[in-house]
């Protein structure tokens, strides 16, 4: 890229960073935020300060995303001395970087102020989705478009596949099966449509050189991970926990089931996210040649991914990247068929498409710097949080262990106290069944906390509350706090 190329997109990088900082306004890490911290977001901190305290992941703790998601946790919170605002720098970051890399993907299908326009309205696309912050799909979106930058680039302009390169998707391929298994869609999509293409064309030796460069480089860049867990005894647990839990057990949805509900949620929950869809599907029906098949696999293996879990929206962020080619082509084609007016027709389509999910990010940010909070589902309000942590406080000591019978992990943070099992959420597992129980058994936690509003798991406990606890009064409607007896 010359200078003066350089220049000319300075405006548009700028503009790339405002629409990040303005997406990631809505998350409770942001400065001076007054929410409550979501639970995957409480679960990965959690997780990452108890590291950092000499925990193990998988077998101090248990949670089922991948290494390298706690990492970025555990590097954030070291760099910025424990503060969450680092974590919420590094999202920016992450996003920032994922815009760049999909604008120069867009390039390859459009000119350069509507690959600017595709972008921005993709970015936009997350408001919805990306609800709290600190999401496992959000960390994953800068690798995800370095490698589609890197395979468009193969297909749409002949840009080979040297060593670097190679390195580069297998590092980033690595990564994101270390973030979470069913996130790697993309490279699923694009490789069989270059192995489509590869054995159609009978170029064996290159597609025999590339696999296994591949293979080796992505071996390579793991082992590392693999040689910590087995030095630590945990290597078993990380495998069941990363990829047999998450591939089997965590509650898969079929594939009509989720591309029917992709059309509903992916672009702002609104009926116009069937466009981009259709756009695919026009692109691969008018002419399948071999940029168009890969995309369309990209697409199919992207809905299966998101198939492979409950019915969480934020699952569909990892299509971001894959939106900004329909979005061009879009754009493009207005641009073509109306040159008289070209540029007011491609900006009435983009506030069209981005209204709405702009004005709902500005009512997010709104209610997060307010005294109510950003309501996030199974979250309660802060307003509850303060009530809750002055029972915590008043009745326990630091160091003292407690248990949150429920998903509400924000406990931990706000209070400064540890869980007194392994497990800071229930998971949807055999684990629970085997050794919930027996760990508060075994602990006897000077607080249990449940009720409603924390979302409790199960009655499982019940028989030891009732033996071993007694039931403090509290004015916090839907909460009780069962105290361990002298």
């Amino acid at each position: 890229m010359s200078n003066k190329l350089f220049k000319t997109e300075i405006p548009f990088y700028i503009a790339f960073l405002f629409v990040c900082v303005f997406i990631l306004l809505q998350s409770p890490l942001a400065p001076y935020a007054k929410s409550t911290n979501g639970v995957d977001s409480s679960v990965f901190i959690y997780s990452a300060r108890q590291i950092l305290n000499g925990q193990i992941m998988y077998k101090d703790i248990v949670d089922h995303k991948g290494p390298f998601l706690y990492l970025i946790n555990v590097i954030a919170l070291l760099i910025f001395n424990g503060k969450f605002i680092g974590i919420w720098i590094f999202e920016i970051i992450s996003l920032f970087m994922a815009s760049i890399m999909m604008y120069k993907t867009a390039l390859f299908f459009a000119g350069k102020f509507s690959s600017f326009l595709a972008v921005v309205t993709a970015l936009l696309s997350l408001v919805p989705l990306l609800v709290g912050g600190n999401l496992t799909e959000e960390w994953a979106l800068p690798f995800i478009s370095i490698a589609m930058y890197i395979f468009i680039a193969y297909l749409k302009d002949n840009k080979p596949f040297n060593i670097v390169r190679l390195l580069v998707l297998s590092i980033t391929f690595a990564l994101v099966f270390m973030i979470q298994v069913k996130l790697v869609a993309v490279w699923a999509g694009f490789g069989i449509g270059l192995l489509i293409k590869w054995t159609v064309e009978k170029k064996y030796k290159e597609l025999i050189r590339n696999l296994s460069f591949l293979l080796l480089f992505t071996l390579l860049f793991s082992l590392p991970f693999f040689l910590y867990f087995h030095f630590n005894k945990a290597l078993s647990d990380a495998i069941y926990l990363v990829f047999s839990y998450n591939m089997f057990e965590y509650s898969p949805q079929t594939v009509i089931f989720t591309l029917k509900r992709c059309f509903k949620v992916l672009a702002g929950v609104y009926w116009l996210s069937v466009i981009p869809f259709t756009m695919v599907i026009w692109m691969f029906l008018r002419e399948k040649t071999k940029i168009n098949v890969s995309i369309f696999l990209a697409f199919i293996f992207t809905s299966l991914g998101c198939s492979l879990g409950p019915r969480f929206p934020h699952y569909f962020m990892i299509f971001a990247p894959l939106l900004i080619i329909p979005y061009s082509y879009i754009l493009e084609i207005i641009k073509e068929n109306f040159p008289k007016a070209k540029y007011i027709y491609v900006l009435i389509l983009f506030l069209f498409y981005n209204y709405y999910p702009a004005i709902i990010q500005a009512q997010n940010i709104s209610d997060n710097y307010s005294e109510k909070g950003f309501c996030i589902d199974e979250v309660s309000p802060p307003s509850i949080m303060k009530m809750l942590n002055n029972m915590i406080i008043q009745n326990t000591k630091p160091g003292d262990k407690i248990l949150v019978n429920g998903y509400q992990s924000s406990v931990y943070l706000s209070s400064d106290r540890t869980c007194a099992t392994r497990f800071p959420y229930p998971l949807r597992s055999s684990l629970m069944t085997k050794y919930y129980v027996a760990e508060t058994q075994k602990a006897l936690p000077k607080l249990i906390i449940k009720g409603a509003i924390v979302n409790s798991w199960e009655n499982s406990l019940d028989n030891l509350l009732n033996d071993k606890y007694q039931l403090i009064p509290s004015n916090i409607k839907g909460i009780e706090i069962w105290k361990l007896k002298e």
